[in-house]
């Protein structure tokens, strides 16, 4: 039986460079606090998402790719892909979970379960989260864990914990072993003072 759905809750490393004699700048750790530059607001499926410099560069058919291999461009792909493959409607769903998430048996149990839902309009205020801003937790050009903090309509906040790889000259959503046992979201209370502030307008 077809289960109808108005909205869908949101569902590291640094990288040290050691280097012999006088250093340069390519040698130098990436900026992990550098926020994305650019930055505009568009709404997808009634949640607002940052689209800045560092991607997406394309949101053809629902899916958002282009994305930067730099710190910022990690973040905002993990932001865009969490809320994306959240919301997707039946008529995109597909191509999202298809260009904006890692393939594998995570991939596919999610793909299975999406099937048994209905979303055909935009989130319901209630439910669709703000972005207030992020703190990546691990970097490398290969790999980087961002946390996502969001605010509820009823003043309520939680920190999503989330994985990109770069996969096919993008970074894509890796979702979480099937028989995972970590938690991707919790509540909080309060903000750390130390995150990278991308605040969706009210």
């Amino acid at each position: 039986m077809t289960k109808t759905l108005g909205a869908a809750g949101l569902i590291g490393l640094v990288v040290l460079a050691l280097v012999a004699g006088c250093g340069s700048d390519q040698d130098a750790a990436p900026d992990i606090d550098a926020g994305p530059t650019g930055v505009r607001w568009q709404g997808y499926h009634g949640v607002a998402l940052p689209h800045t410099d560092q991607g997406p560069k394309s949101t053809a058919g629902g899916a958002a790719t282009g994305f930067a291999q730099a710190p910022a461009g990690a973040a905002v792909a993990a932001i865009t892909h969490t809320v994306r493959m959240s919301v997707a409607p039946d008529n995109q769903w597909a191509k999202v979970i298809a260009e904006e998430v890692v393939p594998g048996p995570a991939r596919d149990e999610w793909s299975v379960n999406r099937v048994q839902l209905s979303i055909t309009g935009p989130a319901a205020p209630e439910y669709a989260p703000r972005l207030l801003g992020y703190k990546i937790t691990g970097y490398t050009p290969q790999k980087a864990a961002t946390d996502i903090y969001t605010e509820y309509s009823d003043g309520s906040r939680a920190v999503n914990h989330t994985t990109v790889e770069w996969f096919l000259d993008d970074w894509r959503l890796r979702l979480p072993d099937p028989g995972s046992t970590t938690r991707p979201i919790d509540a909080i209370t309060e903000l750390p003072d130390d995150i990278v502030k991308l605040e969706a307008p009210k």
